[in-house]
This record gives structure tokens, C-alpha cells and sequence, in this order.
């Protein structure tokens, strides 16, 4: 866990934070309340909602079902913290009939977790899965990532700007984040003691990127990372090298005049360049605003379009709250020598989108930059691994904060 200076910190890959497994499931998208709309409920009132929508000429009778996860993203083995008897619903899902004049879906759900029918309250805290399922619960058609957590760690965050002496412009611009607390005593947290050896992990995520967060792990060997007071009740957690990227693109596809239905539609200001060495501007951390209640909000088909002399990256991906933030394959885009661009089509629901260009397979500075005025939101969730019930991760504590922002380095 030593620091090096020169070293920027590579993100691990892991699965999904939603997957369509369906055709029969278009537009899935997942919110919270707190910053950036991540997917964060709590064991008191705190819900998240998942919304799709169904192109069918019935609605089906869809149910929902919820699994605990260790901080891996593996479903926990243990049948008292995933008691199915809890953890699904028991009644067909409620949806709404789409507006008169819409064409590529017939009916919208939205659900609330907790809220649903047999899914009243979370008991314990931790990561999950929600998995979307056919009439019989037989066939999971989507599923989903979310975060339930306690409050129980009273967590300081601070993020700070450093410069990387060796490293050229603009990969030298990177995040130092620290995530510290005190563990509360017995007497001041409902009697219950909590053994500071089982808080080893803390995650954080960027914005609404909720596949590829930086882990402090006080048992790996990372060189950007650090757990300082590792075994005693005051830790602090601590990631350096983290490049906070630039901002993101915006596309409003609300204008029907601008685009206008029934054709494949592309962006009225041009084709996008590459943004490398340009200052960030403003965004909404990632969140998309879908248009709703009107005829309108129907999906379109749009062509995303990247200028570029020559084809400098094998691989580029559109990534946006459309395809959950991740380099996906069916995202890929396809260069053309005649014109000299990236091309890429998806259908995409009417409304304003975030969304940015990544160079394959995860390189999301290539082609936009990077830059300390960046306005990144950092979640950071803070693992307890509890030996009670057969053993199971909880999310003790929970903290969000903005960037450093600024043009200067901050921190040594």
C-alpha cells in the first residue's frame, strides 16, 4: 500500500451496474436521491427507483426480486440475510399505460425500493442486486446494482489536487481522496461494538460510473492506496493518482424540431472532436432527465458522430446513463475513412443526456481530456465485514463529496 508518486491508478474492471438480458426490457435506468442519483437506499426511509419500459400488446405481470451481495458483487450465500420470503415481491408489478401517439413501447414501470409489494424495508445493509423477472419468476430479464447503508461511521471526506513532476500534461492532474472516522463506542452506537480488523475495504465511485470503482484494501499491495491507523477505532482510508477525467458532452434530443421522428437522427451542432486538451465545463455528474407524459417521449434512433483525421484509436465507445456508463460492445464505433469519423447508433428515449467518448477498452482521457476543474462526484461506501449469521459485508458508512476543483495543485 505504499505511495507512488509516478504511478496512475489503474481502475479494475468488474461486471455491469445493469444488464438487459431481455428485448422485452428497453430504457432501464436506476436512481437514488443523493448526489449524482446513485443508487443508494438506507434501513430507515432512503428508496431508490428503477423505471423500464415494455414494448408489448399486453402488460406482462413482472416481479422484482432483490439480492444481498458481498463487496465483490457476489450474491451472498446465506439464508438469513437473502430470506426469500422478504426479498421479493408478491405481487405483479404496477405500470402505466405509455401516452397516446408513442410507438416504441407500450407501457412504463417504475419501482421503488423499498416500497415494493413484499419488499417493505431492507434489514441489512450492504451491496445488491435487483433482478427484473418474467410472470412464473423463472427468467431474469434484467437486473440491476444498488447500495443500501447504514450511517452507523461519522465519515470525513476530503478530496485535494496534486501534480505528478514526472508525468506529462494533462495525465499529471490527478485526486488525492481521504475517507476518515472514528469507530463510535458500544454505548454511543445502541450497544453494539463494531472491531476495527473487520473494516478492511473501502470503495469509491465517480459520478453515476458504477462498475469501476478505486478500492483500499489494507490487505493488497497497491501502491496508491494506504489505510492509516489500520486496528485501531481511528482509520483513515487513502487513494492517490486518481485522474478525475474531464467533463461530460450533452445531448437534448426534447427539440422535435431540431430532430424531428421517424428518421435516424444525428447531432444539429456537427460532428464531436476530440477534447484532450480542452478545459472541462459544466455537467450533471452523469444524471439524464427523460422526457415523460407526452407523445414525445417516444425512442429515437441516434447516430453519435466522432471527428478524427485518422482512425488514432482501435476502439472508441459512447458511454451515458443509456448504457449504465459502460464500454459496451454494442456502443462501439465503427471509423470511416471517406468521412473521417467514428460512427455509432443506438435507440435512445427522448430527453437530455450526459454522455463522453472511451477509447477501448477503458481509457477515458484519450479522447477527453483531463483536468483538475473537473466536477466529478465522489461516493465513497466503507465496509464492515460482520461474523454474525454466517458471516456478511455491510456498508457501515457512507460520505459523497465534490472534487477539489481549481486550477492549481493543492496537496504534496
Amino acid at each position: 500500500m505504499r505511495r507512488a508518486a509516478f504511478l496512475l491508478l489503474v481502475i479494475a474492471q468488474i461486471a455491469s451496474a445493469q444488464e438487459v438480458l431481455s428485448d422485452r426490457i428497453k430504457g432501464l435506468r436506476v436512481y437514488g436521491s443523493v448526489e449524482a442519483g446513485v443508487p443508494v437506499a438506507d434501513l430507515q426511509s432512503q428508496a431508490i427507483l428503477v423505471e423500464f419500459d415494455v414494448d408489448e400488446t399486453e402488460p406482462p405481470d413482472l416481479q422484482i426480486r432483490v439480492l444481498h451481495c458481498d463487496r465483490d458483487w457476489n450474491v451472498t450465500q446465506n439464508a438469513f440475510v437473502n430470506d426469500e420470503m422478504r426479498n421479493q415481491s408478491r405481487a405483479p408489478l404496477a405500470y402505466d399505460p405509455a401516452p397516446d401517439g408513442v410507438r416504441f413501447y407500450r407501457f412504463h414501470y417504475s419501482v421503488r425500493l423499498p416500497g415494493s409489494v413484499g419488499i417493505e424495508r431492507f434489514t441489512y445493509s450492504g451491496n445488491y442486486l435487483f433482478e427484473i423477472l418474467n410472470d412464473r419468476a423463472t427468467t431474469v430479464l434484467a437486473r440491476g446494482r444498488f447500495f443500501v447503508v447504514e450511517r452507523v461511521l461519522p465519515l470525513t471526506m476530503k478530496i485535494s489536487n496534486r501534480s505528478l513532476p514526472s508525468v506529462t500534461n494533462p495525465y499529471n492532474q490527478v485526486n488525492k481522496i481521504e475517507v476518515g472516522f472514528t469507530i463510535p463506542r458500544p454505548e454511543e452506537n445502541n450497544g453494539e461494538a463494531l472491531f476495527p480488523l473487520l473494516m478492511k475495504v473501502t470503495d469509491i465511485y465517480r459520478n453515476r460510473q458504477m462498475y469501476d470503482p478505486w478500492r483500499i484494501n489494507a490487505d493488497d499491495q497497491n501502491p496508491n492506496t494506504f489505510v492509516d491507523g489500520f486496528g485501531t477505532p481511528s482509520l483513515k482510508f487513502v487513494v492517490d493518482n486518481v485522474v478525475p477525467g474531464s467533463s461530460y458532452r450533452k445531448l437534448d434530443l426534447t427539440d422535435v424540431t431540431a430532430y424531428p421522428e421517424n428518421r435516424t437522427l444525428k447531432s444539429s451542432n456537427g460532428a464531436d472532436v476530440s477534447r484532450f486538451q480542452m478545459p472541462p465545463g459544466s455537467d450533471r455528474h452523469g444524471i439524464s432527465v427523460v422526457t415523460t407524459g407526452s407523445r414525445f417521449g417516444d425512442y429515437v434512433q441516434f447516430r453519435f458522430e466522432l471527428a478524427s483525421e485518422k482512425p488514432q484509436w482501435e476502439k472508441v465507445y459512447v458511454v451515458g446513463d443509456f448504457n449504465a456508463w459502460k464500454p459496451a460492445e454494442e456502443w462501439a464505433m465503427t471509423y470511416d475513412e471517406a468521412t473521417q469519423r467514428y460512427f455509432g447508433s443506438g435507440s435512445i428515449k427522448r430527453g437530455v443526456y450526459d454522455y463522453q467518448y472511451v477509447a477501448g477498452p477503458n481509457d477515458w482521457i484519450a479522447v477527453e481530456g483531463n483536468d483538475w476543474r473537473t466536477s466529478n462526484v465522489y461516493s465513497a461506501f466503507v465496509y464492515y465485514h460482520d461474523n454474525r449469521l454466517g458471516g456478511y459485508d455491510r456498508i457501515a458508512g457512507f460520505a459523497q463529496r465534490v472534487g477539489a476543483g481549481g486550477k492549481e495543485s493543492t496537496s504534496q
